[in-house]
């Protein structure tokens, strides 16, 4: 079932906490909240049926020609000919206009004894279908609960919305999450359900159904997923490449079996629609005000030396005697705040690098090396710098956050004319394994073609001179 980025290598040192969170959640609410309203459900079904049916029937009829579900008056009158009272308490039970109307003018058409038998009966029915989960947590038409729009996506009503919910958690947005991210996850499943609970009340009509269940935020993360991974490849279980297309596919046939055989009402499967939809929305509001901003670097000149005042030295000193002493986190400190004053001084960068590396899965770790990486690549001087902490990087780190498309082309480059051709061909291969494309890859396959010609490497040279022509 997992599924992650073709340039990640899955780790359960740093595993993808909150959709294993999230699936976590959902498995424990339906595991324990499930069975006990399947349960609720049937003695409901059964004390309607006794105490209820007779009298409200012939009245519900009247009220829903006055409020004009004439649709939902054929459907339960075909279920009433069924002999299905479930569908019956479950409309009836959960229309609470219908049962105050009852209360206010029920005298004008029930005696008195059947009219306070009738609200006892009621009163004892009320309390138990409140505490149905859906009930309780679900988006109800008839009480607007802003806590609710997010409660319903965690109570699933049947097997198949839970199903499908683990599912697509462990695909779409198990990868989302590796590749960007606990927020983007937080943001296809809590905008997916938000999207899928505003069209289900504005398209539910005069109907009293509660929404619940995470269609519409698994929805959400699908189409989330679609829109970030829709020109990559996946990898399935570390190993197997599948093509981002193929989740749509999943989507699909998880909604067709759910359509046919739970047999949801339109609103359910608008907001199902309206969730997917979405995704993408919630793609670009991450990547536009949520995604981290490090990731880009402006080409600016390093300090120079008459940039450093008296009080910097002072600083990196300290810094440095603290190291000299072995007290790693006092200097550890001390050079973040420096890195944070002078973020273009490469030196610090280089000698807070050294330390953030004795702890190599930390995100700081990452989080340092790309900045680093970034900001050697922009100076001829550095490039001794980068291939030293290219090489550290390779063999710590097993995700290889900080190598994305663009500072791994300039690294090809920077190697390919320093002469280190194995390096260089080795980011390369990467890249190309992943299918990445950038307007850099002509230049870097250019760098690579000449410096195949300087080792007599004909034949190479020619392979990265098409590829260069080949844009």
């Amino acid at each position: 079932m997992f599924l992650m980025p073709s340039d990640h290598v899955f780790s359960w040192k740093k595993p993808p906490r909150l959709v294993l969170g999230l699936a976590v959640v959902l498995t424990l609410i339906f595991v324990f909240w499930h069975g006990a309203d399947v349960k609720r459900e049937a003695a409901l079904d059964l004390q309607y049926r006794q105490e209820l049916l007779a009298t409200e029937w012939p009245l519900y009829e009247t009220h829903l020609l006055k409020t004009g579900q004439r649709a939902t008056l054929n459907l339960l009158k075909q279920a009433r000919s069924q002999g299905d009272t479930a569908t019956l308490a479950r409309y009836i039970g959960a229309d609470e206009a219908f049962v105050n109307s009852v209360r206010l003018q029920g005298k004008d058409y029930l005696s008195d004894a059947e009219l306070d038998r009738w609200k006892a009966s009621r009163q004892a029915f009320n309390e138990e279908h409140e505490k149905l989960s859906y009930e309780a947590l679900g988006v109800d038409p008839e009480h607007f609960r802003p806590i609710t729009f997010l409660t319903f996506n965690l109570v699933q009503p049947d097997v198949l919305q839970f199903v499908a919910a683990l599912v697509l958690l462990l695909t779409a947005g198990m990868a989302l999450e590796l590749a960007l991210g606990s927020g983007a996850v937080l943001a296809g499943f809590l905008g997916g359900g938000l999207a899928g609970a505003l069209l289900y009340l504005m398209s539910n009509g005069a109907n009293v159904l509660p929404l619940a269940g995470a269609g519409a935020a698994s929805a959400g993360l699908t189409g989330m997923f679609l829109m970030h991974f829709r020109q990559q490849k996946l990898k399935y279980f570390g190993s197997v490449e599948l093509s981002a297309l193929l989740i749509g596919l999943l989507w699909l046939a998880l909604a067709g079996a759910w359509y046919v055989l739970a047999a949801p009402r339109l609103p359910e499967v608008l907001a199902w629609v309206a969730g997917l939809a979405s995704g993408p929305l919630w793609h670009v509001v991450h990547q536009r005000w949520f995604a981290h901003e490090g990731d880009v670097v402006e080409e600016l000149p390093q300090a120079s030396e008459e940039e450093l005042d008296q009080a910097y030295r002072e600083q990196l000193q300290a810094a440095l005697d603290a190291i000299g002493r072995m007290e790693f986190a006092d200097g550890q400190k001390r050079l973040r705040e420096l890195v944070k004053s002078r973020p273009q001084d490469l030196r610090v960068l280089t000698q807070l690098y050294h330390l953030e590396k004795l702890d190599p899965a930390s995100t700081t770790y990452d989080a340092v090396t790309r900045r680093l990486l970034q900001l050697a690549t922009h100076s001829e001087e550095g490039v001794h710098t980068a291939l030293a902490t290219y090489r550290d990087y390779d063999k710590l780190s097993l995700e290889k956050r900080a190598l994305d498309t663009e500072t791994s082309l300039k690294l090809v480059i920077r190697f390919a004319k320093l002469g280190e051709i194995k390096d260089a061909e080795k980011l390369m291969k990467a890249l190309l394994t992943r299918k990445a494309s950038h307007a850099l890859l002509p230049k870097a396959a250019h760098a690579l073609a000449q410096a195949c010609e300087q080792l007599h490497d004909p034949a190479r040279a020619e392979q990265y001179r098409q590829m260069a022509a080949q844009g």
